[in-house]
């Protein structure tokens, strides 16, 4: 640990001389850059200390009375607040570095401004504003030719593309960052990093352990921890399935360096919630439990679970204090499935409630939209320049074009010819993004159902159904009176409408016969089970030619006529309802009809729920149309047309 006793040294000469440097006008300026290096190459190792270093560079910007000084320490700031888990701080410090060197017309810090940007609202879990920050900071850098922005940008986007399920665009984006030439070997090794995690993400292992070896190598060569913990703690996970103890070993190995130089940093908060879920993997798993060796990890299963509950908790402590929402939802459900597991089902309960609300700020509609939507935007703007540029050229054409009026109205028809073909594209093309966009929230939105529903199911499902035979096999060992048998055999009875009532839930988040059976039958299943819970008569016809669908189109069909049959339960209170399917040669005919209350129409279709937009969504992605009609005679009636 020499590089890091020489740091903790240098920090102490700087913190001892920085309050002179502004006395030195001659040299002040070379003693600012000094500082300000200093404090960026420490703030991940101690992030502690560079703020304080921060708070001194700050000092010495506004005692020598230059704006750009001034905005280059704000900037140097905002990297050290976000560092330290101060992502409002951060984001308010470089907005105001923006601001001056918008003024100044200072390119180079300017990418450093929006590169920063891009680092606050990937930390913030906000990938759309990340990612639209990343790309001005890229097109920007290339520009100024600063090219370890460039590759930091690129990594970054690659990164944010892996979390997105966009695994192409992952690589292209690594790939980039690796074929920029410099010295850098930081930058090399984190290249082949995102190398590795791409080849991780599509379960490479070979491939993703070599590139992995590789960053780790240079990065202890040159002595850099952060990025060693970093590395090992990525590395670790592609053992998951095979060797869980060895991940596990990685993942202790790696957060022993965390600890000592960054322990609330967004990579050693997501480390820490891994040691949480491999520990819990362990403790229920007797298989496992016999093969650990030590080496960082409990021996005992009881040890085993306490540790992982207070991981998983410190986890989410650091998450929430980064605004890391990704993070905080994905191990808040681990953390309820582990309170559940020994039995703490209060606390499991309102770890559920909390996942429930990480997952509606993360995958809400104008994120998914948006993020499908930027790297179109540039398209877009090329062509509406295209368009602007032809304009000019066309009146200046027209302006000159008295001698030659035949040649210039055929120029101007020509002109407007290409232009409606550009609009065409324009309008394609954002139509594209839209189906894409739509695509991706929808089956986000059905990965989730299915994780859920499987939580349940198998979970607190399989726990119940243990708790119900607990209690049958102490009924027969005890000697009860017949009012006390009575309130005994009453509480099982509950118990077992609970676990009827939670597979119902399951069922409903993702139906198993949907997936066995086909849609008909699922169908079928639906209608009939609707019908024994309400006082509603359900038909269900399909018709049409036989012809079998995509699991996607499947899938959406169902939860359309899903939703309109629970819509008009509950608002219509319908005695009958009427569901027909027809599959035609080129598309699909959906019709759905209650005699119960009547509504008005346009209230309907301006509703803001969810349910009636989530059947707009579906009924969008595959270019369809939908008409509505109800009065109070003949009930309300729904016909839906889907391009299918």
């Amino acid at each position: 640990m020499r590089f890091l006793k020489k740091i903790k040294f240098l920090i102490i000469l700087i913190l001892f001389f920085s309050a002179s440097f502004a006395q030195q006008a001659t040299t002040l300026t070379t003693n600012f850059e000094a500082l300000r290096n200093t404090t960026e190459q420490i703030v991940k190792i101690y992030p502690d200390s560079a703020l304080k270093l921060s708070t001194n560079l700050i000092t010495l910007a506004k005692s020598s009375g230059s704006e750009q000084l001034i905005a280059n320490a704000l900037n140097t700031l905002s990297s050290v607040q976000s560092a330290n888990s101060l992502i409002n701080e951060a984001l308010a410090s470089n907005q105001a570095s923006f601001e001056i060197n918008k003024h100044l017309k200072d390119n180079n810090e300017l990418v450093k401004n929006y590169s920063q940007f891009g680092t606050i609202y990937q930390n913030k879990g906000d990938y759309v504003n990340a990612t639209k920050y990343f790309l001005l900071s890229l097109d920007l850098a290339k520009k100024q030719k600063m090219f370890d922005v460039v590759n930091y940008n690129y990594r970054c986007l690659s990164k944010i593309n892996l979390i997105q399920g966009k695994n192409d665009a992952a690589l292209k984006f690594a790939n980039n960052s690796l074929a920029i030439e410099n010295n850098n070997a930081r930058s090399k090794a984190f290249g082949l990093q995102a190398i590795a995690d791409y080849y991780a993400q599509i379960n490479k292992v070979d491939s993703a352990e070599k590139y992995y070896s590789q960053s780790y190598q240079i990065l202890e060569q040159s002595n850099n921890f952060y990025g060693m913990a970093s590395v090992l703690s990525l590395w670790s996970i592609i053992y998951a399935e095979k060797n869980i103890i060895k991940t596990g070993e990685m993942m202790v190995k790696a957060q022993i360096i965390f600890d000592t130089i960054a322990p609330k940093s967004v990579f050693s908060a997501n480390n820490i919630g891994n040691i949480g879920e491999v520990f819990f993997t362990i403790a229920k798993t007797d298989s496992l439990l016999i093969k650990v060796k030590g080496n960082g990890i409990p021996l005992t299963k009881e040890k085993l679970l306490a540790d992982a509950e207070q991981y998983l908790n410190r986890c989410i402590q650091y998450s929430n204090e980064s605004k890391n929402v990704y993070t905080a939802l994905y191990f808040t459900g681990d953390l309820a499935d582990l309170q559940a597991y020994i039995g703490d089902y209060k606390n499991a309960y309102i770890s559920m409630q909390a996942k429930f609300k990480y997952n509606d700020s993360l995958f809400s509609q104008n994120n998914k939209n948006a993020i499908a939507k930027i790297e179109s935007e540039k398209e877009v703007m090329q062509l509406t320049a295209n368009n602007k540029q032809k304009s000019t050229l066309n009146k200046i054409l027209l302006g000159s074009a008295a001698s030659l009026l035949f040649i210039g109205l055929l120029g101007y028809r020509n002109f407007k010819t290409k232009q409606k073909l550009q609009q065409t594209q324009i309008t394609q093309l954002e139509k594209d993004k839209q189906l894409l966009a739509i695509d991706a929230m929808l089956k986000g939105q059905e990965e989730e159902r299915s994780r859920l529903a499987k939580d349940l199911h198998d979970g607190l499902g399989g726990m119940l159904s243990g708790v119900k035979i607990s209690f049958v096999n102490m009924k027969e060992n005890m000697i009860m009176d017949a009012s006390s048998v009575q309130s005994f055999e009453a509480s099982i009875l509950q118990l077992d409408n609970t676990i009827v009532e939670l597979r119902k839930v399951a069922h409903n988040l993702m139906p198993e016969t949907l997936v066995k059976f086909g849609l008909k039958n699922a169908l079928l299943d639906y209608c009939n089970s609707m019908q024994l819970s309400s006082k509603s008569k359900i038909v269900y016809e399909q018709m049409g030619i036989d012809r079998q669908l995509s699991n996607t189109a499947n899938l959406y069909i169902y939860r359309i006529i899903q939703e309109l049959i629970n819509n008009a339960i509950k608002h219509a209170q319908p005695n009958q309802i009427l569901v027909q399917l027809t599959k035609a040669e080129k598309n699909i005919l959906i019709t759905v009809e209650n005699d119960g209350k009547y509504f008005d129409i346009t209230t309907i279709k301006n509703a803001s729920g969810i349910g009636i937009q989530s059947v707009q969504q579906r009924i969008n992605y595959f270019t369809g149309k939908m008409d509505m009609t109800s009065d109070q005679e003949n009930g309300t009636s729904i016909h839906i047309e889907l391009n299918v």
